[in-house]
């Protein structure tokens, strides 16, 4: 199974653009600041990922400010058919969470 999900703050993103078949495409950053515990020892991240919205997701996510908390759900994917660079696509997301 390839599914994340992920409370993060927008902190980038490019202008949208088009594909062939005129589907948006948002590329964006977002920012996790948080703590997660394994095997008994805490540990604070600070980090951030780049990530991709298509369709009318790409679109909502375009009318949102930079530094708005979200909740972003997806899975990982690569850039293009020719990187092995990890790119989180958003597939839906909920805002001020």
């Amino acid at each position: 199974m390839n599914r994340f999900e992920l409370e993060a703050i927008l902190e980038s993103k490019d202008a949208v653009r088009y594909s062939l078949a005129a589907v948006s495409i948002l590329d964006c950053t977002v920012r996790y600041q948080g703590i997660v515990e394994e095997t008994g020892f805490k540990q604070k991240l600070n980090f951030v990922a780049p990530a991709r919205a298509i369709g009318s997701v790409a679109e909502e996510l375009d009318r949102e400010p930079l530094g708005v908390k979200i909740k972003c759900k997806g899975f990982l994917k690569t850039s293009s058919a020719k990187s092995s660079k990890l790119v989180l696509q958003i597939t839906e997301y909920e805002k001020g969470v």
